[in-house]
Order: structure tokens, then C-alpha cells, then sequence
């Protein structure tokens, strides 16, 4: 009977799925987290909000026109200084007024806005990678609620295993007491240790409930309680590092756009052209000299050349230059710490293999010592305290090597998390 227990124990170890049971694997829990976070929904809205930017700077392009008009009373107007014989010198009216319609189109803007999309092209892809960043730290969280779910799964495997194995020792035991040949005292004892068992169950498996009712807020889905929770297996290259996480490559896209930055700085050093319209209605038009209301136009072309600031665009380049050597230090920084963090990891990945190792070993020998002391409690050579010593000891070994198995995983999760490979 034991050994059909201990069969089935291994079966569970090995994330075997019953017929009535649901599935539930790591990759799933990350699809379903990203697709139920409402910041997956960002990168579209980023999208739409740059288009629209770009769209306002294309318009820039496109000619200008403005409608004005005016009307004013002076105090005084244009006279001549002279008095000519013969020739009656024009009234110009003191109350004026005048309607136009003004036009205006770059020609040559300097590259200003060509280099003003290539900053928002940028500055579009940092608000992307920083969206990606939140939700890659969904998928740490998904890491620790998942695990801690697989650690207790577990625990509640060796509990039940534990809880029928007492059971069917106790009703040996009654059967001796029955016959005389075993003491009353070892039944009590029993008796309390299946109490214990069952506290112990209780509060594991409350602590599942709690851990699943959150993967069920982070996934955004019903997970039913006889859900099987498979032990992901995780392929880790230990040799090879490389830091893709979002965060750092978030560092490459900032300097870029400083780069972006500094281009588009250099244009306020260009020329810039314009051409230009106005058509009017007015009293007086263009000729002052002409008392009635005219229509009138004028058309033209301008050149504009700051072409010295007092080195402001000079100082302007520097800050750009400082800041991205700054965004370098973090970046190296950040990188160190990845490097020193994943050093944890990679320290608890072979520990935990050189632990696998030996557990196989400890649990035949406990297997055998716990037979024995089986065999002796049965015979009345043993105490049920005695017995209890060795099977508990036996079961805290096949519990090592399942909590073993879950901590490789987590850590080689952990690792995987940390250079950015989830």
C-alpha cells in the first residue's frame, strides 16, 4: 500500500494531470496578465497621439492665411508742405480702414521640421519601451505568485500522502492494541500528529486560495480550484549574458533622442526663406494720395539668418552632450547592478542542481529506515513517538526534493527575469 502512495507521490511530483483537472502553465499565466493589463492598450493611443503631431508639423508646410481688418480715426494725415498753382493737392481721409487677406509659405524652413519628427519618432519609441518596462514587471509578478502557487501544491501532495499513511499506521496500531501487544499511549500519539497534519493543511491550502484569487486579478480570468499548475521547464545559458532588459534598452533610446536633439539644435543656425501675399480693400489703398476705398495686393519673398545668438546654440549642444553622458553613467550603472543581482541567481541554480543530487539518496535511505521502524512499531519494539521521528523525517525529505525541484525553476525564472529573457 505504502508503496502505491509513494508511486503516486512521484506522479504528482512530476506535474502529472488528472482526467477532471485544468492545466495551467507559466506561458499561459503571461499571455493572459499582458492581454487583462490596461497598459497594453497604451502603445496604440501612443501611436495615434505622435501621428497627430506629425500631422501638425506637416501643416507648418502648408501656406498660411489670415483674414485681418481695421478701422481707425487720426488726428492727423499726410499733407503737402506746398501749395501748387493750379493743382488741387488731395483730401486723404482721417477715418481709415482696411480688410486683407495675408498669405504666407515656407520655402526653405531650415530643416526645422524634418528634424522635429525625427524627435518625436524618438520620443514616441521611449514612451513604448517605458510601457514595456510596466508590463515586463507584470510578468516578475506572475514569476513569484506562480512559484509560491507550485511550492504549495506540493505541500498539499505530501500532506495527503502523509495524512493516508498515519491513517492506515493508526488503524495497525488499534488492531495491536486490540490484540495487547501495543500500548494505548501510541494511538494518542497518532491521533495528534494527523490533528497537526490537518492544521497544516488548512492553512496551505488557504494560502493557495489567496495566491490563485490573485493570478486570477493579474490574469483576468477564472481559475476553478482543481486546476493543475504545471512545473515549467526552463533551459537557462549560463555561459552567455546579455542585459535585454526593457529598462536598458530604454537608456539607448534616450541618447538617441538626444542625438535627434542636437540636429534638430543646429537648425536654428540655417537660413530661413518665406513667400508672401496680401490682398486688400481699403481707404486709402496703396496709393495715400487716392481719397475712395481700392483694392490692392502685394507679394513678396523674405530671407531670415540669425546667424549669431551669442553662442546659445553652441551651450545648447553642450547640455545635450552632458546629459547624454549621464544617461551613459546610468546605463553602466544599471548594468552593474544586473550583473551583481543575477549573481544570486546563478549561485542559487547550482546549489539547488548539487542539492537534486543528493536528494535521491536521502530519500531511499529514509524509505528504508522508515520501513524498519514500521516493521518495529508493528512488533511493539518502537513507540508511535519513535516511529513518527522517522517517517517525519522521511517526508521532510521527499518535501526537500519537490521544494528542490520548484526552486531550480524559480531561480533559473528569476535569472531569466533579471537579464530580460522572460
Amino acid at each position: 500500500m505504502k508503496k502505491i502512495i509513494l508511486l503516486l507521490l512521484i506522479g504528482a511530483l512530476a506535474g502529472t494531470i488528472g482526467a477532471q483537472e485544468t492545466p495551467v502553465s507559466l506561458q499561459q499565466c503571461y499571455r493572459l496578465a499582458l492581454q487583462n493589463h490596461p497598459l497594453s492598450a497604451q502603445n496604440a493611443l501612443l501611436e495615434q497621439t505622435s501621428q497627430l503631431q506629425q500631422k501638425i508639423w506637416d501643416e507648418n508646410n502648408l501656406p498660411q492665411l489670415n483674414l485681418n481688418g481695421q478701422a481707425t480715426y487720426q488726428s492727423a494725415v499726410t499733407e503737402l508742405p506746398i501749395k501748387i498753382p493750379g493743382v488741387n493737392s488731395p483730401d486723404i481721409p482721417k477715418d481709415q480702414f482696411k480688410v486683407t487677406l495675408d498669405a504666407s509659405q515656407v520655402i526653405y524652413g531650415g530643416g526645422t521640421i524634418s528634424n522635429q519628427k525625427l524627435v518625436e519618432q524618438s520620443s514616441l519609441a521611449i514612451s513604448k519601451q517605458g510601457t514595456e518596462s510596466d508590463l515586463y514587471k507584470i510578468k516578475e509578478r506572475i514569476n513569484l505568485v506562480y512559484f509560491n502557487i507550485l511550492l504549495t501544491n506540493y505541500t498539499l501532495d505530501v500532506l495527503k500522502i502523509n495524512k493516508e499513511e498515519l491513517e492506515a499506521r493508526l488503524k495497525k496500531i488499534e488492531s495491536g492494541i486490540n490484540n495487547g501487544t501495543v500500548l494505548p499511549v501510541n494511538a494518542a500519539v497518532i491521533k495528534a500528529e494527523l490533528i497537526k497534519v490537518e492544521q497544516k493543511r488548512i492553512e496551505t491550502a488557504s494560502q493557495r486560495s489567496s495566491l490563485i484569487a490573485l493570478l486570477e486579478v493579474l490574469t483576468g480570468t477564472s481559475i476553478p480550484e482543481n486546476s493543475t499548475f504545471t512545473l515549467p521547464d526552463i533551459i537557462v545559458d549560463l555561459d552567455h549574458y546579455s542585459n535585454l532588459r526593457p529598462e536598458y534598452k530604454l537608456f539607448d533610446l534616450q541618447q538617441q533622442r538626444i542625438d535627434a536633439m542636437k540636429n534638430l539644435t543646429w537648425t536654428k543656425k540655417n537660413p530661413r526663406m518665406y513667400a508672401f501675399g496680401n490682398l486688400g480693400y481699403g481707404r486709402p489703398g496703396l496709393n495715400m494720395f487716392k481719397e475712395e476705398a481700392d483694392l490692392f495686393y502685394i507679394v513678396g519673398a523674405k530671407v531670415s539668418w540669425n546667424f549669431w545668438n551669442w553662442h546659445q546654440t553652441r551651450q545648447e549642444l553642450q547640455m545635450l552632450d552632458l546629459s547624454k553622458d549621464m544617461l551613459e553613467n546610468q546605463k553602466e550603472a544599471f548594468d552593474i547592478n544586473t550583473r551583481a543581482s543575477i549573481q544570486q541567481y546563478l549561485s542559487d541554480i547550482s546549489k539547488t542542481m548539487e542539492l537534486l543530487k543528493t536528494d535521491e539518496a536521502i530519500i531511499a535511505l529514509r524509505t528504508e529506515i522508515t520501513d524498519n521502524a514500521s516493521s518495529q512499531l508493528e512488533n511493539g519494539i518502537l513507540t508511535a513517538t519513535e516511529y513518527l521521528t522517522e517517517y517525519n523525517a522521511e517526508i521532510q525529505a521527499r518535501l526537500s526534493e519537490s521544494l528542490h525541484q520548484v526552486q531550480l525553476m524559480q531561480a533559473k525564472a528569476a535569472y531569466q527575469a533579471a537579464t530580460g529573457n522572460l
